[in-house]
């Protein structure tokens, strides 16, 4: 007799070992509606930053693909916690971090950064631009009208001159949307240990909380911010800052490697009278949520919301970073 293979419906992006170091002694996360901007009620961790059938060819729809790409992120978290239970403490602890060490927190961040719904967002946005410009070209192209003479004796269908002049106009102007599966976001996962590879190329600084005030973290948990333009060429990888939230203790801050410096990985202890660079860094990482921020303690919430109200006000201005980038 055939074992049936176990489907798994709720598909996670932000993985829930991840999401389990910022539990309250209640067991659950602290949550922050951006959108609302609201402070909403406490979750587990099993009832968020997830979709259905997530990793399908479309969202909601179970097929192959979500549930061998499902295990194919199960099988490397399993491996990711493991080491995390050696590498943490020793952060924490100011002991020596290997190469080795620093290439599984960037497997992490490589993982959860190429994973989410921003990622499959942005890439369907540039599909779509793309696909846009060539329309736009084909339709402008003399050889256009032979394409739908193909069409109206494939249909057995004739359009009319002022359906192929709406239909060119519609392409030119590109005023029209398009719908677009997870094919290429999908595809574009296999690009996971190259992105692991960069993430570790960059310099760490390592902030490490001895506060109370902790770190935040979001359903977006790699925030990405790009260097402004310079030159007719855009920033590379290498060039952007990311910040990180490991554990509510550990906040890193990946950026341009500075070769001359010879350190990859400097840790900064933050210790009281730091507390406003906790909340800055709070401010930012919040800055790049999809919907939702999370944390281990309702003060942290609030403070964030404290401070974008009196940004509003005119009263204070968010972090420098937010300003500096794209």
């Amino acid at each position: 007799m055939e074992t049936q293979t176990q489907v798994t419906k709720e598909q996670h992006f932000v993985p829930r070992f991840y999401l389990r170091g910022f539990l309250n002694t209640n067991n659950e996360v602290d949550v922050l509606d951006c959108k609302l901007r609201q402070i909403v009620r406490p979750r587990g961790v099993g009832g968020i930053c997830y979709e259905d059938y997530f990793y399908g060819i479309k969202t909601g729809q179970s097929d192959e693909a979500s549930q061998q790409i499902e295990q194919y992120f199960r099988d490397i978290e399993d491996k990711i916690a493991k080491n995390l239970k050696i590498i943490v403490p020793k952060l924490l602890g100011n002991s020596h971090i290997s190469n080795q060490e620093k290439r599984w927190i960037a497997l992490l961040m490589s993982m959860i950064w190429i994973r989410g719904p921003m990622m499959r967002t942005g890439i369907n946005a540039m599909q779509e631009q793309m696909l846009k410009h060539l329309g736009a070209f084909r339709a402008t192209h003399p050889s256009f009208d032979k394409v739908i003479d193909d069409i109206d004796r494939e249909t057995g269908r004739t359009a009319s001159p002022e359906t192929r002049e709406s239909l060119k106009k519609a392409l030119k102007d590109k005023n029209y949307s398009l719908q677009l599966d997870n094919s290429s976001h999908l595809l574009f996962l296999e690009k996971l240990p190259n992105f692991s590879n960069l993430f570790y190329g960059q310099d760490w600084v390592v902030y490490i909380s001895k506060l109370s005030e902790k770190f935040v973290t979001s359903d977006n948990p790699v925030a990405m911010f790009i260097p402004k333009r310079k030159s007719i060429y855009g920033p590379g990888f290498l060039e952007r800052t990311h910040f990180f939230v490991l554990t509510p203790d550990i906040c890193i801050k990946a950026r341009y490697p500075q070769h001359h410096s010879g350190k990859k990985v400097r840790r900064k202890t933050l210790f009281p009278g730091a507390e406003n660079t906790i909340l800055e860094l709070n401010l930012t990482l919040a800055s790049r949520a999809h919907h939702y921020v999370y944390a281990t303690n309702r003060k942290s919430l609030e403070d964030i919301c404290r401070v974008i109200d009196q940004c509003e006000r005119g009263q204070r201005a968010l972090p420098a970073i937010v300003y500096e980038m794209e």
